[in-house]
Protein backbone atom coordinates (compact mmCIF):
# COMPACT_ATOMS: atom_id res chain seq x y z
CA UNK A 1 0.00 0.00 0.00
CA UNK A 2 3.08 2.27 0.75
CA UNK A 3 4.43 1.52 -2.56
CA UNK A 4 1.32 2.63 -4.36
CA UNK A 5 0.55 5.34 -2.45
CA UNK A 6 4.40 6.84 -3.37
CA UNK A 7 3.68 5.45 -7.19
CA UNK A 8 0.37 7.94 -7.06
CA UNK A 9 2.32 10.61 -5.25
CA UNK A 10 4.89 10.79 -7.84
CA UNK A 11 2.50 9.85 -10.53
CA UNK A 12 0.18 13.24 -9.32
CA UNK A 13 3.54 15.81 -9.42
CA UNK A 14 4.24 15.04 -12.83
CA UNK A 15 1.37 16.20 -13.77
CA UNK A 16 1.66 19.45 -11.97
CA UNK A 17 3.45 21.07 -14.96
CA UNK A 18 0.96 19.89 -17.62
CA UNK A 19 -1.87 21.53 -15.38
CA UNK A 20 0.15 24.78 -14.71
CA UNK A 21 0.14 25.52 -18.48
CA UNK A 22 -2.84 24.70 -19.42
CA UNK A 23 -4.32 27.90 -18.52
CA UNK A 24 -2.14 29.84 -21.15
CA UNK A 25 -3.41 27.62 -24.37
CA UNK A 26 -7.14 28.04 -24.80
CA UNK A 27 -7.12 31.27 -24.72
CA UNK A 28 -4.24 31.70 -27.26
CA UNK A 29 -4.87 29.03 -29.54
CA UNK A 30 -6.44 31.34 -32.33
CA UNK A 31 -2.90 33.37 -31.91
CA UNK A 32 -1.18 29.83 -32.45
CA UNK A 33 -3.53 28.75 -35.27
CA UNK A 34 -2.52 32.11 -37.44
CA UNK A 35 0.96 31.02 -36.68
CA UNK A 36 2.86 29.22 -39.99
CA UNK A 37 3.75 26.27 -38.87
CA UNK A 38 6.82 23.79 -39.51
CA UNK A 39 6.20 20.38 -41.78
CA UNK A 40 5.17 17.37 -39.56
CA UNK A 41 2.85 20.04 -37.04
CA UNK A 42 1.00 17.15 -35.32
CA UNK A 43 -2.99 18.10 -34.77
CA UNK A 44 -3.56 19.75 -32.03
CA UNK A 45 -5.25 16.41 -30.11
CA UNK A 46 -1.57 14.88 -30.76
CA UNK A 47 0.13 17.55 -27.67
CA UNK A 48 -2.15 16.41 -24.84
CA UNK A 49 -2.06 12.74 -25.71
CA UNK A 50 1.61 13.11 -25.37
CA UNK A 51 2.29 15.19 -22.56
CA UNK A 52 0.25 12.86 -20.61
CA UNK A 53 1.89 9.80 -21.26
CA UNK A 54 5.49 11.10 -20.76
CA UNK A 55 4.31 12.75 -17.36
CA UNK A 56 3.11 9.19 -16.42
CA UNK A 57 6.51 8.13 -17.39
CA UNK A 58 7.98 10.99 -15.31
CA UNK A 59 6.20 9.92 -12.52
CA UNK A 60 7.20 6.19 -12.76
CA UNK A 61 10.68 7.18 -14.04
CA UNK A 62 10.73 9.50 -10.34
CA UNK A 63 9.07 6.33 -8.16
CA UNK A 64 11.70 3.96 -9.52
CA UNK A 65 14.30 6.66 -8.92
CA UNK A 66 13.08 7.93 -5.62
CA UNK A 67 10.46 5.64 -4.14
CA UNK A 68 12.92 3.89 -1.60
CA UNK A 69 13.82 7.04 -0.02
CA UNK A 70 15.47 10.30 -1.02
CA UNK A 71 18.54 10.72 1.20
CA UNK A 72 20.83 9.54 -0.89
CA UNK A 73 19.04 11.40 -4.13
CA UNK A 74 19.31 14.31 -3.35
CA UNK A 75 21.43 15.68 -6.24
CA UNK A 76 18.58 14.02 -8.75
CA UNK A 77 15.90 14.99 -6.67
CA UNK A 78 16.69 18.77 -7.50
CA UNK A 79 17.43 18.34 -10.80
CA UNK A 80 13.62 16.24 -11.21
CA UNK A 81 12.18 18.85 -9.31
CA UNK A 82 14.12 21.59 -11.59
CA UNK A 83 13.09 19.58 -14.71
CA UNK A 84 9.43 19.64 -13.50
CA UNK A 85 9.29 23.41 -13.04
CA UNK A 86 11.12 24.41 -16.69
CA UNK A 87 8.75 22.46 -18.18
CA UNK A 88 5.81 24.04 -16.51
CA UNK A 89 7.47 27.20 -17.56
CA UNK A 90 7.47 26.68 -21.38
CA UNK A 91 3.67 27.10 -21.96
CA UNK A 92 3.27 30.61 -20.68
CA UNK A 93 6.20 31.85 -22.12
CA UNK A 94 5.50 30.07 -25.82
CA UNK A 95 1.59 30.66 -25.67
CA UNK A 96 0.98 33.23 -22.77
CA UNK A 97 3.75 35.71 -24.22
CA UNK A 98 3.52 34.85 -27.65
CA UNK A 99 7.63 34.54 -27.46
CA UNK A 100 8.63 31.45 -29.85
CA UNK A 101 12.76 32.39 -29.59
CA UNK A 102 12.23 32.86 -25.93
CA UNK A 103 10.36 29.77 -25.69
CA UNK A 104 12.87 27.82 -27.80
CA UNK A 105 15.90 29.31 -25.56
CA UNK A 106 14.30 27.76 -22.64
CA UNK A 107 13.72 24.36 -24.29
CA UNK A 108 17.71 24.43 -24.96
CA UNK A 109 17.45 24.60 -20.88
CA UNK A 110 14.82 22.26 -20.50
CA UNK A 111 16.99 19.33 -22.90
CA UNK A 112 20.57 20.40 -21.66
CA UNK A 113 18.95 19.81 -18.14
CA UNK A 114 16.91 16.41 -18.70
CA UNK A 115 20.69 15.55 -20.57
CA UNK A 116 22.05 15.99 -16.61
CA UNK A 117 19.01 14.78 -14.91
CA UNK A 118 19.00 11.41 -17.13
CA UNK A 119 23.04 10.89 -16.84
CA UNK A 120 22.59 11.49 -13.21
CA UNK A 121 19.62 9.05 -12.49
CA UNK A 122 21.32 6.23 -14.74
CA UNK A 123 23.63 5.63 -11.42
CA UNK A 124 20.15 6.00 -9.23
CA UNK A 125 17.90 3.37 -11.41
CA UNK A 126 18.96 2.87 -15.26
CA UNK A 127 15.08 1.80 -16.09
CA UNK A 128 14.42 5.61 -14.55
CA UNK A 129 16.86 7.08 -16.89
CA UNK A 130 15.22 4.60 -19.45
CA UNK A 131 12.00 6.01 -18.48
CA UNK A 132 13.40 9.67 -19.80
CA UNK A 133 13.80 8.76 -23.48
CA UNK A 134 10.79 8.87 -24.85
CA UNK A 135 10.56 12.37 -22.76
CA UNK A 136 13.74 13.47 -24.59
CA UNK A 137 12.79 12.38 -28.10
CA UNK A 138 9.74 14.62 -27.37
CA UNK A 139 11.83 17.46 -26.13
CA UNK A 140 13.75 17.61 -29.35
CA UNK A 141 10.82 17.11 -31.61
CA UNK A 142 9.39 20.29 -29.63
CA UNK A 143 12.21 22.23 -30.48
CA UNK A 144 12.36 21.54 -33.61
CA UNK A 145 8.36 22.97 -33.98
CA UNK A 146 9.04 25.42 -31.62
CA UNK A 147 12.61 26.64 -33.97
CA UNK A 148 10.22 25.94 -36.84
CA UNK A 149 7.55 28.25 -35.88
CA UNK A 150 10.04 30.95 -34.46
CA UNK A 151 11.64 31.04 -38.10
CA UNK A 152 8.61 30.90 -40.07
CA UNK A 153 6.95 33.76 -38.16
CA UNK A 154 10.07 35.97 -37.40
Amino acid sequence: MIAFLKLLFWLVLCQLPGLAGAGAVSPNLEWFHSLQMPPFMPPDMIFGLAWSVLYVLLGVAAFLAFGHGLKSARKALILFIVQLALNALWTPVFFGNHRPGAALLLLAVIVAEGIWLARVLWHKSRAAAWLLAPYGLWLLFAAYLNAGVWILNA
